[in-house]
């Protein structure tokens, strides 16, 4: 199929814009009571429409008025194909001039749509949008928009390769990718992050510590916190994501973990509904569409200003005996001798200065050269004054997630 970056770039534009718009559309006229949103959602077909019919005119070198309607357009179109082959057919053209119809009524003068009636309509404007767009640009209806509206690279490459295999049939495949790419999106992160004991902003609950030593494991596991699903449910609302349609691409595809915390390997657990009965197009296409719908919405939005993340590691000697503690029952777990160097990390110690208003500010977490024996607890308030610091390095991470040095300071 042809990739949209092959195209021009005014039609690549609007091929994207009006299979946004379309999605939206149907979303909206997927209600069976709220006449608003099937009137907003008739309105954003209409638009879909117009943008997609202008693609092909642009397409086909069909120059339109500069106040072209979208009848004036779909009619040059199919008097430009006419001239080719005298029995040319502009499929879904009645349906077209019925949506014109319902959306000039809406827009200029309010008049309420029939939901029933005009639901009728929808299989035929789909059909025209199906049909065209291979026609014109060589590409599935579905896929357009999708994909190249991800900025990420290497997500983007590997919902291409979904797109080749189902193309190629490889329902099961790509189902099996599509469950990966969630994973690699969603929940991949905090999970290193809560694996990896060098990440830790704070001790480690008994969960995660259980989770440290496990095999197989899935996100969500050993967290015994009984809002989670509320949690999660919320997160997912706040970026316009439906639980629902998670729930159910969830069902179709795979749950995605890593085999330890030490090789992360991907791990596939698959549900009781796995299997070649639903390894077809039609349930391929809709987690396509569904994930990268989400992707699109979870991924970074620019704003004015963008922090950085920073993490300062110090180099420190202890000038008196430190005792360190569990934080619990206040067991002392070590004591640091005095004249001891070693690396370490605090919570309380921001740009140089100390910040203790209570006890978790404390917290300390030491290590060897090799970020190995590490300890983690607290001291108690007062005893930073037997800390003294001979270096601190002060580090943030790039685009892509790597480390980057800003400066080192040494004292």
């Amino acid at each position: 199929m042809t990739s949209l970056q092959q195209l021009e770039s005014h039609i690549m534009f609007r091929l994207v814009l009006a299979r946004t718009l379309f999605k939206s559309g149907l979303e909206n006229c997927s209600t069976n009571v709220d006449i608003f949103n099937f009137s907003h959602g008739l309105v954003s077909l209409h638009d879909a429409v117009d943008n997609f019919t202008g693609a092909i005119a642009t397409h086909l070198n069909i120059n339109l008025p500069q106040d072209s309607k979208l009848i004036t357009t779909i009619n040059l179109i199919r008097d430009h194909e006419k001239v080719k082959d005298s029995a040319f057919v502009l499929i879904g053209r009645d349906e077209i001039v019925q949506l014109n119809t319902l959306r000039n009524n809406i827009k200029h003068q309010g008049i309420i749509p029939n939901i029933n009636h005009s639901r009728t309509l929808l299989g035929s404007i789909t059909s025209f949008f199906q049909e065209y767009s291979r026609r014109y640009f060589d590409l599935e209806w579905e896929f357009i928009s999708l994909t190249d509206l991800i900025k990420k690279d290497a997500t983007k490459d590997s919902v291409k390769k979904v797109e080749e295999m189902i193309e190629q049939g490889k329902y099961k495949d790509a189902l099996d990718k599509l469950a990966i790419i969630k994973f690699q999106v969603f929940e991949e992160l905090a999970l290193k992050v809560r694996l990896n004991p060098n990440r830790d902003l704070f001790p480690p609950s008994d969960d995660t510590k259980k989770l440290r030593v496990s095999n197989n494991i899935f996100p969500g596991q050993h967290s015994s916190w009984w809002l989670t699903d509320v949690y999660d449910r919320a997160r997912l609302l706040e970026k316009g994501i439906d639980r629902n349609l998670m729930n159910r691409f969830e069902e179709l595809t795979a749950n995605v973990g890593f085999n330890n915390a030490e090789k992360l390997d991907y791990i596939l657990d698959h549900g009781t509904n796995w299997g070649e009965l639903n390894w077809t197009r039609e349930i391929s296409v809709f987690c396509l569409d569904f994930l990268v719908d989400s992707i699109i919405r979870n991924q970074y939005k620019e704003h004015a200003v963008r922090q950085k993340w920073i993490y300062e590691s110090h180099k420190i000697k202890a000038l008196e005996d430190i005792s360190i503690y569990e934080h619990k029952d206040n067991k002392l777990i070590h004591t640091m001798l005095k004249g001891k160097e070693c690396n370490a990390f605090f919570i309380g110690r921001k740009a140089g200065q100390w910040e203790i208003f209570e006890s978790n500010d404390c917290f300390i977490r030491i290590y060897d050269d090799n970020d190995e024996n590490i300890i983690e607890g607290f001291f108690k308030e007062g005893d930073e004054s037997k800390i003294k610091f001979l270096k601190t390095e002060y580090t943030t991470r790039d685009d892509e997630g790597n480390w980057v040095l800003i400066k080192e300071e040494e004292y």
